[in-house]
């Protein structure tokens, strides 16, 4: 799972269609595919973008991951809590979305 995660980032990175932190998340979550928090996004920003992506309908990724490790995935030499994807093949998000499922019929079991 975390491979396809990871490809599925660095494939909007290198199209450049991504938008990380809150605030970018935020004014440009229109069009996302996905969003992706890591573990140490403070609860009340969680709470906000779990809010926003259910209004739009994107699902949301929880990565097990602390925020300097997801911006170690992004390339990128500061912390990322969020970070959305523009980007991905239906398949891709498909079989996120479907793993992300699994998880919570998993936890709820």
């Amino acid at each position: 799972m975390l491979k396809i995660i990871e490809k599925a980032i660095k494939n909007a990175i290198s199209t450049n269609k991504y938008k990380t932190g809150t605030k970018e998340v935020f004014k440009s979550i229109k069009g996302s595919k996905l969003l992706v928090t890591s573990s140490s996004i403070p609860s009340k920003d969680r709470k906000k973008v779990e809010e926003y992506a259910k209004s739009f309908d994107i699902p949301i990724y929880n990565f097990e991951g602390n925020s300097v490790q997801l911006g170690k995935i992004c390339n990128r030499p500061y912390r990322v809590m969020v970070i959305s994807l523009k980007t991905g093949t239906n398949e891709e998000i498909d079989y996120i979305v479907s793993e992300i499922e699994k998880e919570k019929t998993g936890r709820n079991a």
